[in-house]
């Protein structure tokens, strides 16, 4: 997955980072408005379902996340907000 997304079971876990800015990145409030999406996945389109990652989900994927993108660890280290874990799963 590009964009420094993970695999998650059947889905994905990707970060609402928006390079750490105070502001939640566009797409992932639309998300929390409208949960049900499509993503372009492995050259094919994905129904998926948006969801925050649980507390324990996010830890265990962060060290992934770590290894796709370099910036996320910085990136967790200057936000003034939460960085969200988001999974984005098949229904």
């Amino acid at each position: 997955m590009r964009g420094g997304g993970v695999e998650h079971g059947d889905g994905y876990a990707v970060v609402a980072s928006n390079g750490a800015s105070p502001r939640p990145p566009a797409w992932w409030l639309n998300l929390q408005a409208h949960r049900d999406c499509q993503a372009f996945v492995a050259g094919r389109w994905r129904a998926l379902h948006a969801r925050e990652a649980t507390d324990d989900e996010a830890a265990d994927r962060w060290p992934r996340l770590n290894a796709t993108h370099v910036g996320f660890e910085h990136y967790r280290e200057i936000a003034t907000r939460d960085l969200p874990v988001v999974i984005l799963e098949p229904r």
